[in-house]
């Protein structure tokens, strides 16, 4: 990675936190809540109370935007999109 600038690194860094929530929603037929996710993933340790869920929020609406996974309002949870599987 030596020769990627900061921009190429954060992006490399985005898609595998993006495809690490995928690949646990995924394994997850009754969809995740984003406390689970957070914390499954590690992206809410060292943060507040009151912020341990900003980071995986931010990661899940781009997902939920590209179509990747879908929200289930009904159910409170976040689930795999199996049609882009």
């Amino acid at each position: 990675m030596a020769g990627l600038d900061a921009r190429e690194q954060a992006q490399l860094g985005l898609k595998k936190i993006e495809d690490a929530v995928v690949m646990l929603l995924s394994r997850a037929p009754d969809g995740l809540a984003i406390d689970d996710i957070a914390r499954d993933l590690g992206l809410s340790e060292g943060l507040p109370p009151n912020r341990r869920n900003a980071l995986a929020s931010a990661v899940l609406e781009v997902l939920v935007h590209t179509g990747r996974i879908l929200w289930d309002e009904a159910g409170g949870v976040w689930r795999d999109n199996p049609e882009m599987g």
